[in-house]
């Protein structure tokens, strides 16, 4: 397990500011969770690849956004595909590539990224269908 710590090190710092830690059974484990905590809605998930073990998570908070990482047992760090929200402060609304059917087209090609790994869509987001037949679209997990 000490080759997993540099991924705790990495998580727990990048959420310090907020008191959010990685808990430490789910890390022992490599077993995937969420978190809830300070306005973020944290998904993670452990596995491996030919460079080794990893974590990936996928961070949702209302006003910093949202982040999608890869953090690596040997210390790499990975950013990975996220979800884009309109910006608010644009002069001309009109303007905003969140209008446009490719801004939409990849918000759905990423939510469909994020569906697969079972990490759970924020409900609104931007080009994301997010109710069918009356029920969530993409589920928690």
């Amino acid at each position: 397990m000490p080759y997993l710590s540099r991924i705790a090190a990495h998580f727990n710092q990048r959420f310090v500011h907020w008191g959010i830690q990685l808990p430490p059974a789910d890390l022992a484990q490599r077993r995937r969770g969420q978190l809830s905590q300070s306005g973020w809605c944290i998904w993670y998930l452990f596995d491996a690849d030919e460079q080794g073990d990893y974590l990936d998570y996928y961070a949702h908070h209302p006003v910093s956004g949202d982040e999608h990482r890869r953090l690596r047992a040997n210390g790499g760090r990975e950013c990975l595909p996220a979800l884009q929200w309109p910006d608010p402060d644009r002069d001309d609304p009109a303007e905003t590539p969140c209008e446009s059917r490719a801004w939409q087209a990849e918000n759905r090609r990423i939510a469909a990224l994020l569906t697969a790994k079972g990490f759970g869509i924020p409900a609104g987001a931007p080009g994301v269908p997010v109710r069918t037949r009356g029920r969530p679209l993409h589920p928690s997990p």
